[in-house]
């Protein structure tokens, strides 16, 4: 009897899920080792300039993961994303300052008051799409620092808000080190749930999705303003280590600069992108800081143009799904070559791995 002409790819269809199923468990793995590790760290005698350093760097992952929820997964590009970080930052200066509030209830005040700003700029201008959006966030980030600036009353203004001097570093890097364990984790559960589908499905083409039926308001709104109270959060957390805050501080345009390189540079859309992006990106500006001096930014600026020429789809991308660049065919060749090499001595090999490729 002659067999049915799928039935030679079914076997790999079996290896091919058996093979994802262990690539994700065993990179799972890879996780929980490496936060254990970083969690051992602080008791290794580091010192208290380590602990600020890696815990600056858990803090840009938290950031940079936040913008990637609505930049990366829909494509809206948020260039005023810092407003909701100096809002929250300003919630617990205030409340704390002004008000005599301890310092951990501030925290969920900050971010449910980001997110409510969010839902409500967010209904009419997520309505805009491209340049036109981003740009008006940009709008929203200076009019809000003015603001800042001009309500001394509640503010100080220009003066800033002096809050206690209790700087623990150990504390704030285990709170940052949560936070982006938290956050990372929820760009996985996002990645793979029909909720991170239909958002890719806005990014892609999303009169499309609306077509389909999907509710492209609902959905950006809600990842709008779920990544506008992480970044509120954030911003709360880092006022309170600094002690003193100022709309200068805390609405930096360097912000809106640094949060969107280190997704760009790691791979908008991916869960690991904004981590690796983050860590890339503060070593390097570091190493050239240290090295170049004065004219680090120069020889900085032309290495990402660089980076980002070669890598399009940033490091992250680039290994996942880099085929469109000469770089990712490369890698992409390189990494297969060990699993299409067979004995081609021997016949049952050879009808193995035809099986194989006809499957993938």
């Amino acid at each position: 009897m002659t067999a049915p002409a799928s039935s030679p790819t079914t076997p790999a269809s079996g290896v091919d899920r058996a093979g994802t199923g262990l690539a994700r468990y065993r990179s799972l793995a890879l996780a929980a080792v490496g936060v254990i590790g970083l969690v051992v760290v602080p008791y290794l005698g580091v010192s208290d300039d380590m602990l600020l350093t890696m815990s600056t760097i858990f803090m840009w992952v938290i950031l940079s993961s936040s913008w990637n929820f609505i930049s990366g997964f829909t494509g809206y590009l948020d260039f005023g994303h810092g407003v909701f970080f100096g809002v929250g930052g300003y919630v617990t200066g205030i409340l704390v300052a002004k008000v005599g509030l301890p310092f951990a209830p501030t925290v969920p005040l900050a971010a449910l008051f980001s997110s409510a700003l969010a839902l409500v700029i967010g209904y009419p201008l997520l309505r805009l799409r491209g340049v036109y959006f981003s740009i008006a966030m940009l709008g929203l980030f200076l009019a809000m620092r003015e603001l800042v600036l001009i309500a001394k009353p509640l503010t100080a203004g220009a003066q800033g808000l002096i809050l206690p001097p209790e700087v623990d570093r150990l504390f704030f890097y285990f709170v940052f080190l949560a936070g982006a364990v938290v956050v990372v984790a929820l760009a996985w559960w996002i990645r793979h749930s029909q909720f991170g589908l239909s958002l890719l499905a806005i990014k892609d083409d999303e009169r499309g999705a609306e077509a389909r039926g999907v509710n492209t308001t609902a959905l950006k709104l809600t990842v709008f303003c779920l990544s506008a109270a992480i970044t509120g959060a954030v911003g709360a957390c880092w006022a309170y280590e600094l002690t003193f805050i100022d709309p200068g501080i805390m609405f930096r345009e360097s912000f809106l600069i640094n949060v969107a390189v280190m997704a760009t540079l790691g791979g908008l859309g991916t869960v690991w992108g904004p981590v690796v992006g983050s860590v890339a990106f503060l070593l390097l500006r570091d190493t050239l800081w240290a090295n170049e001096g004065d004219s680090f930014l120069v020889v900085f600026g032309a290495f990402l143009i660089v980076l980002v020429f070669f890598m399009p789809e940033g490091i992250v991308g680039t290994l996942q799904r880099g085929e469109r660049t000469v770089l990712g065919r490369l890698i992409r060749r390189l990494r297969h070559r060990d699993s299409v090499h067979v004995d081609t001595s021997h016949p049952a090999a050879v009808a193995g791995s035809v099986r194989i490729v006809t499957g993938d």
